[in-house]
Order: structure tokens, then sequence, then C-alpha cells
């Protein structure tokens, strides 16, 4: 069943997005960092997140998450 996932998901990539690609295979890390900024509405640097910066870093923990959470199915 996992395999057979694999083989759909490795299908679908050349449909997608630069943007949902790199999504997709985003860094524990870097989701914590998105995570948090998203919860405080600033970077760890103090600067405060843009509206701009809050859109990008919900739609790439979207991608991201959906894509763990559909290979553990």
């Amino acid at each position: 069943n996992w395999i057979k996932h694999e083989t759909l998901l490795e299908k679908s990539i050349g449909r997608l997005s630069l943007f949902e690609q790199l999504s997709l295979n985003l860094p524990h890390e870097i989701c914590k960092e998105f995570r948090s900024a998203l919860t405080l509405g600033y970077w760890k640097n103090g600067l405060q997140l843009s509206d701009k910066q809050r859109k990008i870093c919900e739609q790439a923990l979207f991608y991201s998450e959906n894509n763990k959470s559909s290979i553990m199915h």
C-alpha cells in the first residue's frame, strides 16, 4: 500500500509547481519555525511577519503537513 502511494505521488509530482514540490519536502526545523512565526506574528529575529509571508507559511505548511499525514495512513 505504501509503495502504491509512493508511485502515485511520484507520478503526480510532475504536475506540481516548484513551490508545492519544495513544500512537500520541508525539513522539520523549517516547519517548526513557520509554525512559531504564525503563532507569534514575528520571526525569531524579531521582525514582524508580513501578510504575504503569513500566506506563504500557511500554504507551505498545508502541503507539508498533508503530505506527511497521507504517508502515515
